[in-house]
């Protein structure tokens, strides 16, 4: 029951009380209700003082910024707070989320500031002015000269009338102690501004990742906070619905094959293939890049796209480590080992935001595993490779091993200082069945590849070079010519009665008979392939055999002649037959389009052979 002090003549709850913030503030938010330590933290920044915030992605974090910001503008009916998040894509990831709270919000970086200046706006401006609530910087931006003005008139005793600060918040703020990036070292350079600032502006740092003692310590003091000043609230960091499964690479990865991830490759290509249509004019948007260069105006396409499911799949750099917040990722798969235990943390950190369960796939060279004594041999590379783990954080080395005495999951909850809870689906170390499908996978992906390795060995004959199954430039003003053969494919017979085709011209028509004859392999396949649900289509026919295929494609008469162009090929007794008349069909339509060639050429001729002026030849 609310203590009479909390509320006001009226009855009403006191604003910056608990019951105002979750009977007030959190509707006007879209909270149904507030968790317990956000109010008490509320409450807190709500008296002007600082807070620090540890807890795991996906917990709330992000509402220490929209609850103090709101409860500002509801007292003071005005309030302007300035965010610090390491990438534009996070900037402009927390606009968006403070815009959908009702907060005024925007992002403020080097694009943003063209795009707005291009429209006729300047974006500083409209902050000065008190016509935003919210704005959201890069660390790099904070010694800029738009912003070096904008502070010099938040100075203490300064006679401005820009805008006044009411709230700093930093994001990720363990990045102050990583070094390399160059927006890592602009955090460092964080704690810099404050002295700049009213002193009873309250400063918020959140974080998934910092272990008690020194570190946290040395991020604290970076940042101006000082020790007790400031309500400390850590959470346990680690996450019980992400299975975590630490692995060494057994295969080379020098190649383009990648084995030791073959297990998750095919099922994503099986899912597209199946999703994409190959005549679909937009396939191409099924599949986007995502990375630090592009545009703020393409970024917020693409993570619009994927949030809505328009595209499935995001290629993309490190920036998604802290770029996006996505709640249904089920499984990140990681390869090589992260520089600190919270960089692995934040990456891991990207799956199971929504609750349901998760798994993170670490995957680390053989010079990490640490090697039973009955498996050394004393050479100088086992040395180099000791010498390599001396010089690893402990942590991260322990992860990479686990033990009867420290899993994965326990090794986490040591550094970070929780108490290990053992939860269902913990680790590769408590439940090791759950990645042998895996294995599985790839030891068939491993055995298909070196089947077709043998046979193209075996096989190979001295031709000359094929072409590249590209169109050329030579053939770009000619692509409609692949509509072309396929609408006449499709209007042909069976059977077509020729039997007797040109040699395929090598500039424009193989090209696209290559793409046909992939396009036919590729739907067969998916219809035919039965238990081999997870090979490609060049498990089917392979590419050395569509190459060998349509540079001879002409001799191509009947199931024999197939046979004798493709000895190898496993699926002749079933498919030959059907290959032969995709041939057919494919020569017929070249025979036609090089007739029509002809015939355009010759009349072109006899028109530019004109009569000579006054003369008539007659033969007697």
């Amino acid at each position: 029951m609310a203590n009479h002090q909390e509320l006001t003549p009226t009855g009403k709850p006191l604003p910056g009380s608990p019951q105002w913030f979750q009977q007030v503030i959190a509707p006007k938010l879209g909270y149904s209700m507030l968790k317990d330590w956000q109010v008490e933290l509320a409450c807190t920044m709500f008296r002007k003082e600082d807070v620090v915030c540890i807890a795991p992605t996906g917990s709330g974090k992000s509402a220490l910024l929209h609850i103090p910001l709101m409860a500002a503008k509801t007292a003071n009916s005005c309030v302007l707070g300035m965010s610090v998040a390491p990438t534009k894509s996070l900037c402009d990831d927390q606009a968006r989320a403070a815009t959908d709270r009702g907060l005024k919000a925007v992002a403020v970086y080097s694009d943003s500031l063209r795009a707005a200046a291009a429209k006729g706006k300047d974006l500083m401006e409209e902050i000065r002015k008190d016509e935003w609530d919210l704005f959201i910087i890069p660390p790099e931006l904070l010694h800029s000269d738009e912003i070096n003005k904008f502070l010099h008139a938040q100075t203490p005793g300064s006679q401005s009338e820009v805008a006044q600060l009411d709230l700093v918040f930093i994001d990720e703020c363990h990045l102050v102690r990583e070094h390399g990036d160059d927006f890592r070292q602009a955090y460092s350079r964080i704690g810099q501004i404050r002295g700049r600032l009213d002193f009873r502006i309250p400063w918020v740092a959140v974080t998934a990742t910092l272990p008690p003692g020194k570190i946290t310590n040395d991020v604290l003091q970076s940042l101006g906070f000082e020790e007790g000043d400031y309500k400390m609230h850590r959470m346990r960091v680690d996450v019980p619905n992400i299975q975590y499964i630490p692995r060494f690479f057994e295969h080379s990865i020098s190649t383009s094959t990648f084995f030791d991830i073959s297990w998750v490759i095919p099922v994503v290509a099986g899912f597209l293939q199946s999703l994409v249509p190959l005549d679909w004019d937009d396939r191409d948007k099924i599949i986007m890049p995502f990375y630090s260069l592009l545009s703020d105006d393409y970024r917020r396409v693409y993570i619009s796209a994927y949030r809505k499911g328009t595209t499935q799949v995001l290629v993309g750099t490190d920036t998604l480590t802290c770029g996006m917040d996505v709640a249904d990722i089920e499984q990140v798969i990681i390869l090589g080992v992260p520089p600190t235990p919270e960089r692995l943390s934040q990456q891991i950190g990207r799956a199971g935001h929504n609750g349901k369960p998760a798994h993170a796939y670490v995957y680390a060279p053989q010079r990490v595993r640490i090697k039973e004594d009955d498996e050394l041999t004393g050479s100088q590379k086992e040395a180099n490779e000791a010498v390599y783990r001396s010089k690893m954080n402990v942590a991260l080395l322990h992860w990479f091993n686990p033990s009867s005495e420290r899993c994965p999951r326990s090794v986490f909850c040591g550094y970070y200082g929780d108490e290990f809870i053992p939860v269902d689906n913990c680790c590769i170390y408590h439940c090791p069945g759950d990645y042998d499908v895996c294995k599985i996978e790839i030891e068939r992906w491993v055995d298909a590849f070196q089947k077709l390795s043998d046979s193209s060995k075996a096989t190979q004959r001295p031709e000359a070079p094929l072409p590249s199954t590209e169109p050329s430039k030579q053939s770009t003003a000619e692509l409609p010519l692949k509509e072309a053969i396929i609408g006449l494919t499709n209007d042909l017979p069976t059977k077509p009665e020729s039997k007797s085709h040109r040699v395929i011209d090598k500039t424009i028509m193989y090209p696209a008979a290559r793409w046909i004859i992939s396009a036919w392999a590729e739907r067969t396949w998916l219809s035919a392939r039965e238990d081999n649900t997870l090979l490609p289509h060049s498990a089917f026919l392979a590419k050395f055999l569509q190459d060998r295929l349509c540079s001879r494609m002409h001799t191509v008469t009947s199931v024999e002649k197939l046979q004798e162009l493709l000895p190898e090929w496993g699926y002749l007794p079933t498919h030959g037959q059907q290959l032969v008349d995709v041939c057919d069909k494919i020569l017929t339509v070249f025979d036609t389009l090089w007739k029509e060639r002809e015939c355009k050429g010759n009349l072109k001729m006899a028109a530019q052979c004109k009569p000579s002026r006054g003369r008539i030849q007659r033969n007697e």
